[in-house]
């Protein structure tokens, strides 16, 4: 009872927040089961991905996270509650053992492949560890998402600052289900090909 209360009143602070300074457009969610294992798989622009993600889904997403950050004192309690997996290169055999367990038993994970936030406005080169967790009970999903590029929440500016008051417009596209047996480099094509 206290973790849904809690779980609703982060939530609502947080939309409450970032719907004030951006518009949520979505493209493809009809490509999401309702009622079955998925494996959503994109690129990495900012600190709010997952809320992004999140936002128009129903069910609670599953996000593998830097070890590091999720240890972070002040929000260790909060990820734990939701359900984020830690991932470090010395434990990762562990994480993608504990991703593959939860896409078994029908839930949503979320990886980004880049490993970290874009340092610019390009998809860096995907890392291979998505290829290690179990698929084969999931439908995967790849997902691109625009807009935030320049945002006080992303590491890269560029040409895209805008006006402090001025709300962002950011589109979460999905694509149709892939292959589980497709290679990085080709799915980092697929999902810049997402792009709108």
């Amino acid at each position: 009872m206290i973790k849904r209360y809690f779980v609703k009143s982060f939530w609502f602070t947080c939309e409450l927040l970032l719907k004030t300074r951006h518009r949520y457009n979505y493209v493809g969610l009809q490509n999401i089961p309702k009622d079955k294992a998925v494996l959503l798989i994109g690129n990495h622009v900012s600190w709010i991905d997952w809320f992004a993600l999140q936002l128009p889904i129903d069910r609670q997403i599953n996000f593998l996270i830097d070890k590091d950050i999720y240890n972070w004192k002040v929000f260790n309690r909060v990820f734990k509650i939701g359900e984020l997996i830690p991932v470090s290169p010395k434990a990762a055999k562990d994480s993608f053992a504990e991703a593959s367990s939860r896409l078994k038993n029908g839930k949503i994970v979320a990886i980004f492949p880049e490993g970290s936030i874009s340092k610019d406005e390009y998809t860096a080169k995907f890392n291979r560890g998505y290829e290690y967790i179990n698929k084969s009970d999931a439908i995967i999903v790849p997902f691109f998402i625009d807009g935030v590029y320049g945002s006080m929440f992303s590491r890269y500016k560029g040409e895209n600052k805008r006006k402090f008051f001025k709300k962002r417009d950011i589109t979460v596209s999905f694509g149709e289900p892939i292959l589980d047996n497709i290679k990085s480099d080709e799915l980092r094509d697929v999902v810049k090909g997402l792009k709108r």
